[in-house]
């Protein structure tokens, strides 16, 4: 009894006045857990820590922005035109012909010593076309000299043009196997024995496969991608390879190098390209047929020839 008065007393403090209540503490009862969205950074888990931002001139390529995406380091793109060709002159022509043509044999006709190269012909005057590039509806004229990078990507329509607007035409089948196997009608410019590497004929690795590291159904269908005649070890310029050129020294290239379209209104062109002269007939036989005047890819090429005048 003396007890519980004695501790009922404890809750008088002078003036009469109440002390404080005690505060209750539940020492068993967890902190309020706020989600990781709404904690601080300096809170969050390791794992969860925002990365640290590197500034953009150390980002690694694949992470920077498009618009700061470097440069290709060089590396052609469909948009490389380049036009090698620029100040190449054609030489006068042998045997009464026109400039940068022969006569053929004993024939009352002229070819193009050398495969052809482009001018285009503009407002301002003659500019150099890319031999890279496809000639469809520019008003292109053919040209003959030795050192330049003959025109691919030609269709047998366009190098038609191209020679009727030089005042010249497509060879007839006759002309280009005359010229090829000289007098002595050879299976080689050279000779009866093949010499691979005498002229552009002896690629090892398909170029198409090389420029874009497949070989994949798909890239059969990229034959005018403008890079793949650019690439190392691929065409040759005109007169390059001395050993390849007939009998009388006077037309190079007719084997190998690029395809050479032929007046044929069907479609047809001559004597292989750098990769192949052998698959549709040896060297000056060789012979494709498989595809109209229309067809145009990185091989096809042409030259001219021209009615040797009395």
């Amino acid at each position: 009894m003396l007890r519980a008065v004695w501790l009922a007393g404890l809750v008088l403090i002078g003036c009469g006045q109440a002390a404080p209540p005690r505060l209750r503490v539940d020492h068993a009862a967890p902190p309020e857990e706020l989600p990781p969205e709404e904690l601080p950074p300096e809170e969050l888990p390791p794992e969860e820590a925002p990365p640290e931002e590197l500034p953009p001139e150390e980002l690694p390529p694949e992470e920077l922005p498009p618009e700061e995406t470097p440069p290709n380091d060089g590396a052609c793109t469909s948009d490389d035109l380049p036009t090698p060709n620029a100040g190449i002159i054609e030489p006068p022509g042998q045997d009464g012909c026109p400039a940068g043509m022969a006569q053929i044999g004993a024939q009352a006709s002229c070819m193009d010593r050398w495969e052809a190269f482009l001018e285009e012909r503009t407002a301002e005057g003659a500019v150099p076309f890319s031999p890279f590039a496809d000639p469809t509806g520019r008003d292109v004229v053919a040209r003959s000299a030795p050192d330049a990078v003959p025109q691919g990507y030609i269709s047998g329509i366009s190098a038609a043009s191209a020679c009727a607007a030089a005042g010249k035409r497509l060879c007839t089948d006759a002309e280009w196997t005359r010229a090829c196997g000289g007098a002595a009608d050879t299976i080689y410019p050279y000779g009866n024995t093949r010499e691979p590497g005498v002229c552009n004929d002896a690629r090892g690795v398909h170029p198409v496969v090389e420029y874009f590291g497949t070989g994949d159904s798909w890239i059969w269908s990229e034959l005018g991608h403008p890079c793949i005649n650019q690439q190392d070890d691929t065409v040759d310029v005109t007169g390059a390879n001395a050993g390849c050129v007939d009998d009388s020294g006077r037309f190079f290239d007719l084997m190998g190098n690029l395809h050479e379209w032929i007046d044929d209104p069907a479609g047809t062109f001559r004597g292989g390209f750098y990769v192949d002269t052998q698959q549709n007939g040896p060297g000056c036989r060789y012979r494709t047929t498989a595809h109209n005047t229309a067809h145009r890819d990185y091989s096809t090429g042409f030259r001219c020839c021209a009615d040797l005048d009395p």
